[in-house]
């Protein structure tokens, strides 16, 4: 069984790159092509990541499976002479999703999610000669969450859910070390390249609330808790340029381990039906990033702790969906998404390098028949040039501006109704 899940696990993990700070909100085909904006409006079975109270307008069983793609692209721009600019990787990163929900009784529902809360992947083009490897070369968040609900209905109106929230995390983070103290990325004399591999659980709650006083209004709400993940595994070092005999690693590998906030989060929105075919949903989505104060990695042996600075900042993320049905079985969307960046300007680094982004969206929904349902999205995302200045040599921050940051998103979703 231990090893069923942990394989389950690891297929369902996901990615994203340019999340606000290291967040996910791609949870659905539906929900992408309505930039997110699912908190009041009609249920599908991922409601239960958007807002578990809404599952008791799901009558029976139902089970969706879906994921988004996203191809993210954009160029470091390195301002130093002899240094040359880098390209991210190309990469097509997957983000999976499954939802069930059960109707249990007149009065109660049962569901549970599979998907991610937080992510990120950052891969430089070649990790060995970019400028920015004092930094960070490689950043990979990769989690999963499962997230048993019960939603309750007290009316016609009114329901409320409690959930828990199990998140595993795997943890990669690669940087460059000199141990000549040179820190000069136009050499590599003296480089040690430091690859961190870790991962770990941890454990929060979400509750749920949806009020819906008149078929064209509705009011919802979603909280959810912090977590705390801790994660343990190991370093390894291996040698990318000369390097003395007697500074060369003592060993291959060392155990390390650190901690990784999942944020509290707080989602509220209103969703409005101005004539029958037509709905439009305004959410807005605020974070408490400023529980990522530092980043510490905690050696065994000699090297001791190592702690970087992060000091994030609270932000807002606000999105707009429109939902038209065309027909009784076609569905038309359109969305529009404004997400804030955590990341404070004085301790800005290349493992996570966001600003302010945009992103738009548009999407169908085809109801084949009475058990199925097929839902398609495109999102295209894009952030404004980002300018580092250059600090300490240690810290590994050029200056470079990065440029021409975009990212193609796809995804679909499948219904089943039992």
């Amino acid at each position: 069984m231990r090893r069923w899940i942990v394989g389950l696990v690891l297929a369902l993990m996901p990615w994203q790159v340019w999340a606000a700070g290291y967040g996910i909100y791609e949870w659905s085909a539906r929900g992408n092509a309505l930039g997110g904006a699912m908190v009041a409006r009609d249920a599908d079975p991922s409601a239960v990541a958007y807002n578990p109270a809404a599952i008791t307008d799901l009558p029976g069983d139902q089970f969706q499976l879906g994921f988004t793609a996203v191809a993210p692209s954009a160029t470091m721009d390195v301002h130093q002479e002899g240094l040359e600019s880098m390209d991210f990787a190309d990469h097509v990163w997957p983000l999976p999703t499954m939802y069930y929900t059960r109707q249990l009784s007149d009065n109660y529902w049962f569901g549970m999610g599979m998907f991610s809360r937080v992510g990120l992947g950052t891969d430089y083009d070649d990790p060995d000669t970019w400028a920015g490897r004092y930094s960070c070369s490689y950043a990979a968040i990769k989690s999963v969450s499962f997230t048993p609900n019960l939603a309750m209905k007290f009316s016609d109106a009114f329901s409320l859910a409690v959930g828990v929230d199990m998140t595993y995390l795997d943890f990669g983070y690669h940087m460059t070390s000199d141990v000549l103290r040179a820190y000069n990325p136009a050499t590599n004399t003296g480089d040690i390249k430091q690859e961190i591999s870790a991962d770990g659980w941890g454990y929060g709650m979400s509750l749920a609330a949806r009020y819906r006083p008149y078929d064209w209004l509705a009011f919802g709400i979603l909280w959810r808790s912090e977590i705390q993940l801790t994660v343990d595994g190991e370093a390894e070092f291996s040698q990318k340029g000369v390097v003395p005999l007697s500074m060369t690693p003592l060993k291959d590998s060392i155990d390390v381990s650190g901690t990784e906030p999942v944020p509290e989060s707080v989602t509220m929105g209103v969703m409005v039906k101005p004539m029958d075919r037509l709905s439009l949903e305004f959410d807005a989505v605020w974070t408490n990033w400023s529980a990522y104060k530092e980043l510490v990695i905690e050696y065994d042996e000699i090297l001791g702790d190592v702690s970087a600075p992060k000091h994030w900042s609270n932000t807002w993320r606000f999105e707009f969906g429109a939902e038209y049905a065309l027909t009784d079985t076609v569905a038309l969307r359109a969305g529009y998404v404004y997400d804030q960046s955590p990341v404070n300007d004085d301790y800005e680094d290349f493992a996570v390098p966001c600003t302010d982004r945009q992103i738009v969206t548009l999407g169908a929904g085809w109801r084949i028949n009475e058990a199925w349902t097929a839902d398609v999205s495109y999102g295209y995302l894009w952030m404004k040039d980002r300018d580092y200045e250059p600090r300490t040599p240690r810290e590994g921050i050029v200056e470079l501006t990065r440029e021409d940051a975009h990212a193609h998103m796809g995804g679909l979703s499948l219904t089943y109704r039992f």
